[in-house]
């Protein structure tokens, strides 16, 4: 074999694990454009229940919709969030079915903030500062 033979065939492997990698770099990015796209879809399910919560004094009096808000918001969590999340959001009903209005606030401040902080981290954005 002469060198030109051996440069030929290093450049078709050159080619084809360059395609390889192409490849696998284009669908890590997918994959992960679409993990934000369903994060971000569980997270505006929450919105309409923080709204309904904090817009009233009696959230379920004023918004007979707002169990089914919260059923939707969490199901969505415990698809697409993370675990820290899911535990938050949970307590949070425990605390409104037991009607502990006190703790429903802590946790739904707690989780505001954890997911506030985290969805900023993710978008690549600055720090929120109050």
């Amino acid at each position: 074999m002469k060198i030109s033979d051996y440069a030929i065939i290093v450049s078709s492997i050159i080619v084809v694990v360059g395609w390889f990698v192409n490849n696998f770099l284009n669908r890590r990015h997918d994959i992960s454009k679409k993990r934000m796209d369903y994060r971000l879809e569980s997270l505006h399910s929450f919105l309409p229940v923080f709204l309904s919560i904090t817009s009233s004094s009696q959230p379920f009096k004023d918004d007979p919709t707002l169990s089914d808000k919260i059923k939707n918001a969490r199901v969505n969590f415990q698809l697409y969030g993370y675990q820290d999340e899911i535990d938050l959001f949970n307590k949070f009903v425990k605390a409104i079915e037991k009607q502990n209005t006190h703790e429903a606030t802590t946790t739904i401040n707690e989780l505001i903030v954890l997911v506030r902080c985290r969805l900023r981290n993710e978008l690549k954005l600055p720090a929120f500062k109050l």
